[in-house]
C-alpha cells in the first residue's frame, strides 16, 4: 500500500465530509491506494489535492485551482482507505 498526505479541494470538500462522517470538512486526507499513483507531471512546488469525489472514485490534481499537473482518477478499487489528515497535516507541513 501507498499513503499520500493530499489537501481537500473546496470542490470535494462537502463528499469528503460526508464520506468521512465529519461536521466539517478536513483540511487533508491520507489516502491509501493498493496501487502507487504517479506524480509525473508535477511541478516542483505543487501540492496534491482531491478534487472531486465522484460514484466510482475520486480524482486528483494540483491545488488551488492550477492546472500545471494531470488530473487523475483513482478508482474505489484502488483505495484502501481515506481518512482525516488535518492533524497530520498540522504537524508535519505546519498546515493551518
Amino acid at each position: 500500500m501507498q499513503e499520500y498526505l493530499l489537501k481537500v479541494s473546496p470542490g470535494a470538500a462537502k463528499d469528503v465530509a460526508r464520506y468521512l462522517d465529519l461536521p466539517t470538512p478536513p483540511t487533508h486526507v491520507r489516502l491509501s491506494t493498493l496501487a502507487p499513483l504517479s506524480s509525473w507531471g508535477y511541478p516542483p512546488d505543487a501540492t496534491g489535492a482531491v478534487l472531486k469525489i465522484l460514484e466510482h472514485g475520486l480524482v486528483t490534481g494540483q491545488d488551488g485551482g492550477r492546472d500545471e499537473a494531470p488530473h487523475d482518477f483513482v478508482p474505489w478499487q484502488n483505495v484502501a482507505y481515506l481518512s482525516d489528515g488535518t492533524r497530520l497535516a498540522k504537524e508535519t507541513l505546519g498546515a493551518k
